[in-house]
């Protein structure tokens, strides 16, 4: 290795070289520098504020307790009707996308057509396809087929409108995962409620728990076996829905 001492053009002063590689030392840029010194007094800041006086809850904290919250909060009732009036809601409808898209296009992809989760736009559904079955699902989850509780998630008026929006994909047959479950005609009734094992639903619980990930929902696996339709992003839900 050996010294160099010398101005090049374009790089500026070149004060090492080594086996034909030049080092030069040359001012960092100003944008670089403020980016930095920006960085620096916002970790100390995050550092104190979270670390050392405790005066904000960690992600993690945040998450359980918003989850305490909304298991807490006091149910109401719902029915078809109100569940059927807001998918002709197009506020709600939009904003049931909007937790569509954050939550469950991991497994029902984004119109629904299925991926993990089934096909939320064939008539056929696994848990039943009538409105508040699908809310059940939605809010409660079913252990046995990967499908999490987003209830406590998503807090009940979210999942309403989740259910709405998957209400306005249900029967337009995007080309996906081949249909599973029983085929639902508009007009037919709520399914007879499944039954869970103790184990399936404390398994739901925790489910419930790790549902924000993304990667949880890719847990979602098929119940039926039939030919294969699809599944949509709310789909976590409307998964679940089926």
């Amino acid at each position: 290795m050996s010294e160099v001492r010398r101005t090049d053009e374009i790089q500026g002063d070149i004060i090492h070289e080594y086996d034909g590689i030049e080092e030069a030392d040359n001012r960092l840029p100003n944008w670089w520098l403020a980016t930095f010194y920006i960085a620096v007094i916002f970790a100390i800041g995050y550092w104190f504020y979270y670390q050392v006086y405790e005066s904000g809850l960690q992600p993690l904290a945040a998450y359980q307790a918003k989850i305490a919250e909304n298991s807490n909060a006091p149910k109401e009732e719902v029915s078809a009707e109100m569940l059927n009036s807001m998918s002709a809601d197009a506020a709600a409808v939009e904003a049931g996308k909007a937790v569509f898209v954050a939550n469950c296009v991991a497994c029902h992809l984004d119109k629904g057509q299925g991926n993990i989760g089934p096909n939320l736009t064939d008539a056929y559904w696994i848990h039943g396809g009538a409105a508040t079955d699908i809310y059940k699902i939605v809010d409660q989850g079913f252990a046995a087929k990967g499908m999490p509780a987003w209830g406590p998630v998503l807090g009940a008026e979210k999942a309403k409108q989740v259910v709405a929006f998957v209400l306005t994909l249900r029967n337009t047959n995007v080309p996906g995962k081949a249909p599973e479950g029983e085929e639902w005609k508009e007009g037919g009734a709520e399914s007879a409620p499944e039954e869970q094992t103790v184990e399936e639903t404390d398994s739901s619980a925790n489910e419930g728990a790790k549902a924000p990930a993304a990667s949880d929902t890719a847990k979602l696996e098929n119940k039926d076996e039939k030919p294969s339709s699809a599944a949509t992003p709310d789909a976590v839900e409307a998964k679940a829905v089926n």
